[in-house]
């Protein structure tokens, strides 16, 4: 049997177990790429962390209530959002995380990243396939995995 520790494989560096801070998604337009590239901080970095925190502490929070609900022997009370409200969550949910974009126009006119316009493409229900790419981009781990020189 060979000795672990003189395995003749490539040495490993748990640093390439490091998620990246940040990434970009190409916007696709029925499918086909379009060059628009979006910007979006990772796990790690501190906009990822913070939202993070934030879904963890709503989680908690939740389910202390719902607890505290049984015990006490009252229904559980699951509130019910709104359409309006579930889009809302939803953009800010890619709100907490978008960096920014490269240049676009809007009917030949320059588009510039920044929170107003970005909450306006993404609550635009004709441009629903925008909002869903950036999240399935956000919530795919695979999406900041930090991409190693080749050797």
């Amino acid at each position: 049997m060979e000795d672990i520790n003189t395995s003749k494989a490539r040495a490993f560096d748990l640093s390439e177990l490091d998620s990246a801070e940040e990434s970009e998604m190409e916007v696709l337009a029925n499918g086909r790429p379009t060059g628009w590239k979006w910007r979006f901080a990772g796990p790690s970095h501190p906009r990822g962390v913070a939202q993070s925190t934030r879904l963890s502490r709503e989680s908690l929070s939740k389910r202390r209530m719902q607890e505290q609900q049984q015990l006490n022997g009252k229904k559980i009370k699951v509130p019910e959002q709104t359409p309006d409200e579930v889009l809302a969550d939803n953009v800010n949910f890619v709100m907490e995380r978008l960096l920014g974009w490269t240049d676009i126009t809007l009917s030949g006119v320059p588009y510039p990243f920044n929170e107003a316009n970005a909450r306006e493409l993404l609550t635009d229900r004709k441009k629903g396939a925008l909002l869903q790419q950036a999240i399935e981009f956000i919530l795919d781990d695979n999406s900041f995995i930090q991409r190693s020189a080749k050797v």
